[in-house]
């Protein structure tokens, strides 16, 4: 009995421990189900498969039976592993057999079916009884996971490339622990430092604030507190002093990523470099004001026009306000270009059609003058300049144009028109002509109508020869020569003016008495360069005088006569005193310009030099005078004579007015001398991009004509001096002085360049002139 109870015990224990290998062997399916793993042992003698668990097969996509099949030798189990995996596989198979261990990573792929790849863990045996030496191991198919690792690897790579181009980065700040967590390669590129080094410098909120710049440091810390509390997304703009020194504008967007009992504990930020936009912004903001600013002072307007829908695609201020309206009105109003044509006055519409449609579409652009009448009934003229800015393949697309109110030019131009016709008429009536003389040149310039009857010549051939002081003497009867010349003489030398009578010989042998009146029209250097003079035929009124002188009978008679004579003297007297107000006026403004160039005089140069300077100490901006003299030009006035110089002197003029803005100035002030007046600069920038601009265009060749070649190139270049208020004088006159020497300079240091004004020879100049003020107090 004892032996049957032992039996019966042994029993119940190999049940259980059966009963306990199932279980863990189910536990090990399981698990390799999940794992997507099987495991397996090898017989390294024979080189076959000895065993294999289902996971195993179905990683294969096979049965157990078809997988010890496949495998039943080392050639065939090579079979299916990718080719260009097949050496690492047999280097890692070597390893096993030396080390004991093998843990690889491969590729498998057979009859079509998709590559896996595969994790072969495994260890050696030798020896293990009849089978020989062997190894069991485990295959996992992780195709899965390298396809995830891949992906988030393109994904990480796609942040970095993102991060890069929009200047991002990002991060995971712990609240609770006050550090970062994480933060991108970006993030610490925008903090000018590398990642490792900003963790270790952000130890807290009091670090990373030490980077804020000290003017946004408590407005950012007062965010930060608030999102902290309302745990709502915290959106704010601020600066940083990186290390070097360098501030940057931030942007950053942080929101809350864990929070428990309504506390942030992790929050998930990206911040962005804008510096780039904000100035940006800046400059587009400035670049607004100042062309709204330019708008106003040279009433000019711009807009951009759809040729193919008919309307107005945008429209600036100056624009609407020229054809007095406001910008939105506009757009209400004109929704079309015939609503625009319908502002225009009635008798310009033809011709703006016309610009609008056939010299658009031939030409690619348009010119045109017209009348527009505003709402409150004023009636203003305007110059309207365009050019196509698209053109498809039905036509123009697109247009832009430029629009100026010329009204003020219009009533300029009528009324110079008016004085001029009134000019001629006054020397018809009054005997009268005047002249403009170029002293230095010894010619004249300019010669009125009534000058040329005067002379008994053509004014043409007048103007073109060679007249000389001693040449205008020999019209003069010889007993008057001298009293003529000493009047000369004398307004040479107190630069003022002169008045004198004379007896004048025509070429036909006919006298004629002669009331002149001259003064200097253009000075450099106090020496006259240039004078303007009126002529006035008083014969009549000397033979009236002479007949008085002769006149004989009883003294009754005499005193009739006489009467009657002096009655008339005084009429003529008054008419030519009228006569003389109004020559008066006329030589004023022929006082203000140059005849030649039609450039403005010294005079009104300096006029609007010290409007500038005015306006400049009002603006805190800079005025720059530019001091100009052609190289080369004696050459050519010695050579081709002084009318191919003229032609120099005009092409020149017409160069330097192209170059510079509207707002500036530009005089002729001697024979090859010029002034250049810049306004409301901001930056000496501007000034020697003009400068360069002049010299350019000054050198290049201009063609003249000349009476017995048709036509002639010749260069000249210039030499430019530039003085800046107030960095090298704060009047006229020193800025003027300081313009001059700097042109010297130039001018010895090679020519055809620009140089500025020394700002230390200012200050010698000021103490000089204080030393004179001291002495003469």
């Amino acid at each position: 009995m004892t032996n049957s109870h032992s039996h019966k015990g042994n029993s119940i224990i190999q049940q259980k421990e059966l009963s306990r290998l199932r279980d863990l062997e189910k536990v090990i399916l399981t698990t390799e189900k999940l794992a997507k793993a099987g495991h397996y042992e090898w017989n390294w003698d024979r080189g076959y498969l000895v065993s294999c668990s289902e996971e195993y097969a179905r990683i294969f996509g096979m049965s157990v039976p078809e997988i010890l099949d496949a495998h039943s030798s080392w050639e065939n189990t090579l079979k299916q592993i990718v080719a260009d995996d097949v050496e690492l596989y047999t280097q890692s198979a070597d390893v096993l057999a030396n080390t004991g261990m093998l843990d690889v990573i491969y590729r498998i792929q057979f009859d079509g079916k998709p590559i896996k790849h595969i994790r072969e863990l495994s260890i050696f045996i030798k020896d293990s009884g009849k089978y020989g030496n062997s190894s069991v191991g485990i295959l996992q198919d992780i195709t899965e996971q390298v396809e995830r690792e891949r992906e988030l690897g393109y994904r990480d790579e796609l942040a970095q490339q993102a991060e890069a181009i929009t200047d991002i980065g990002h991060f995971i700040y712990d609240e609770l622990n006050d550090k970062y967590t994480y933060m991108s390669e970006g993030c610490a590129r925008i903090f000018g430092m590398a990642v490792d080094t900003l963790k270790i410098k952000f130890q807290n909120l009091n670090d990373d604030l030490l980077d804020v710049h000290p003017d946004d440091r408590e407005r950012v810390l007062s965010e930060y507190q608030h999102y902290r509390k309302s745990a709502k997304e915290c959106s704010i703009e601020y600066r940083i002093i990186r290390s070097n020194g360098q501030i940057r504008w931030i942007r950053e967007l942080s929101k809350a990523r864990v929070v428990e009992e309504d506390r942030v504990v992790e929050t998930l930020g990206v911040v962005q470099d804008i510096t780039l936009q904000v100035s940006r912004e800046k400059e587009l903001k400035f670049n607004l004001t100042v062309v709204s600013e330019l708008e106003a002072i040279a009433d000019i307007g711009y807009f951009l026009y759809d040729n193919k829908n008919g309307r107005h695609l945008f429209i600036s201020p100056g624009q609407a306000r020229i054809v007095g309206l406001d910008v939105d009105t506009f757009y209400q109003k004109i929704l079309t270009n015939n609503d625009y044509i319908d502002l225009i006055f009635e008798e310009d519409q033809p011709l703006v059609r016309k610009a609008y449609e056939q010299e658009l579409r031939e030409h690619g652009q348009w010119r045109v003058e017209y009348r527009v009448l505003k709402p409150d009934g004023e009636l203003c003229w305007i110059l309207e300049t365009g050019k196509e800015f698209k053109r498809g393949e039905t036509g123009v697309e697109k247009s832009i144009g430029l629009v100026r109110d010329i009204t003020k030019q219009k009533h300029i131009e009528q009324e110079l028109f008016y004085k001029d016709a009134l000019a001629k008429q006054a020397e018809t009536i009054t005997d009268l002509g005047h002249f403009v003389y170029d002293e230095l040149a010894e010619k004249y310039l300019f010669v009125s109508p009534g000058l040329a009857k005067i002379f008994d010549v053509d004014e043409a051939s007048l103007v073109s020869s060679q007249e000389s002081s001693d040449m205008d003497l020999a019209r003069v009867y010889v007993d008057d020569r001298e009293q003529v010349k000493k009047a000369y003489e004398s307004f040479f030398i107190n630069n003022d003016s002169w008045q004198v009578e004379y007896r004048l010989l025509r070429a036909n042998g006919e006298m004629r008495w002669i009331r002149e009146r001259g003064k200097a029209h253009l000075m450099s250097h106090g020496i006259v360069q240039q004078t303007v003079g009126v002529l006035q035929d008083i014969t009549e009124q000397k033979n009236i005088e002479q007949a008085l002188l002769q006149s004989k009978g009883t003294l009754e008679q005499q005193v009739l006569e006489r009467t009657r004579e002096l009655s008339n003297t005084v009429k003529q007297l008054k008419e030519q005193i009228e006569e003389r107000k109004k020559v008066e006026v006329e030589l004023d403004f022929l006082a203000n310009h140059d005849a030649l160039t039609g450039l403005p005089s010294l005079r009104l140069c300096k006029d609007r030099l010290e409007r500038s300077l005015a306006a400049a100490r009002r603006n805190s901006q800079m005025t720059a005078v530019m001091f100009l003299d052609l190289d080369g030009f004696k050459i050519i006035n010695d050579t081709l004579g002084h009318e191919s110089g003229d032609q120099v002197l005009i092409a020149t003029a017409k160069r330097i007015q192209h170059e510079i803005r509207e707002i500036d100035t530009v005089a002729r002030i001697g024979g090859d001398e010029f002034i250049i007046i810049l306004s409301n600069l901001s930056e000496v920038l501007a000034v020697k991009t003009i400068a360069e601009n002049l010299i350019k265009q000054i050198s290049q060749s201009a063609i003249i004509d000349q009476k017995d070649i048709d036509q002639n190139d010749v260069k000249v270049s210039a030499s430019i001096g530039i003085a800046l208020y107030p960095e090298h004088g704060a009047t006229s006159d020193q800025l003027m002085r300081a313009a001059d020497k700097a042109m010297y300079e130039v001018k010895k240091s090679g020519k055809n360049n620009f140089g500025f004004a020394n700002p230390n020879e200012l200050k010698a100049t000021q103490y000089k002139e204080q030393g004179k003020q001291d002495q003469a107090s």
